[in-house]
């Protein structure tokens, strides 16, 4: 009752999608996670600062031009989006460390030969079936909650970005697979499809 009148009173559709975020079941699990470096579990003090920023609406950074050329404000939304972040591939090989280490059973990252239909690689693949005699492969996908693209459905409905890629993602995998699109926004709602897991 007291979220329903606190979201209606937000007009700004950012700030709308960033309260829908905080409210969304598992959005701050994140905050409750042990610290276990071994795990790759362990944020350093900036991480959690940046962290914590960009889920308030504090200010990030200061505002300042891209190396791609787009103005970037002191929220900075614009680093989750940017092609051309410097620390995108690493942020998505940490995540990719973290699945294969939690299947508990050999795997291969980035398996090469292992094509989609849309012509991408899964980013990992069991070596032992899975279930029914199937491998399974995953995928991962970091979607920003607050970039231009996802306003207008992540104001309405947390998690949405992150649901729109996983469909989009379910689509372009091959039947004699099983595929897991391992699918979060930036500010850690889970794809509804992610909760039947």
């Amino acid at each position: 009752m007291y979220s329903a009148s606190v979201e209606s009173a937000i007009s700004d559709s950012c700030q709308k999608a960033r309260f829908l975020v905080a409210a969304a079941p598992h959005s701050g699990d994140w905050l409750l996670s042990l610290p276990v470096t071994y795990c790759g579990l362990r944020l350093t003090d900036e991480a959690v600062r940046v962290a914590v920023a960009l889920r308030l609406g504090c200010s990030v950074c200061v505002a300042h031009t891209c190396r791609c050329g787009a103005l970037v404000d002191a929220q900075g939304i614009h680093g989750s989006v940017c092609k051309q972040a410097p620390s995108k591939i690493a942020r998505h090989q940490a995540i990719n460390d973290v699945i294969a280490r939690a299947a508990g059973v050999p795997v291969s990252k980035e398996p090469v030969g292992l094509v989609r239909i849309d012509g991408k690689r899964p980013d990992g693949l069991t070596l032992i079936p899975w279930q029914g005699g199937k491998p399974l492969t995953w995928d991962i996908t970091v979607v920003s909650t607050l970039a231009d693209s996802c306003l207008h459905s992540t104001s309405h409905s947390a998690g949405s970005a992150a649901e729109t890629s996983s469909i989009r993602k379910s689509l372009s995998t091959h039947p004699f697979l099983l595929n897991i699109c391992f699918n979060r926004s930036q500010l850690r709602p889970l794809a509804p499809s992610m909760h039947r897991l």
